[in-house]
């Protein structure tokens, strides 16, 4: 019984220390992998290509456009 305690003990101590050696490592591999991620999102085109015929159009579509502004209702009065 005593050696098996002294065996976890052993195994437990070790298995702490790897951890605390190899966390850095596996923490930056993530991060990077994040920023790669996340570097691809970013610099992703927005140009969206349609294929007519011969002729490629390619655009970018802007969010900031103007529909033309708000609806008004109004009713028509006649004078009569």
């Amino acid at each position: 019984m005593l050696k098996f305690l002294l065996y976890l003990f052993i195994f437990y101590y070790c298995i702490k220390l790897l951890i605390r050696f190899l966390a850095p490592f596996l923490f930056k591999s993530m991060v990077s992998k994040l920023q790669k991620n996340m570097n691809k999102k970013h610099n992703k085109t927005e140009f969206k290509k349609h294929n007519e015929g011969d002729t490629e159009v390619s655009y970018k579509k802007d969010k900031n456009i103007d529909p033309g502004g708000e609806y008004v209702d109004f009713e028509d009065l006649n004078d009569e």
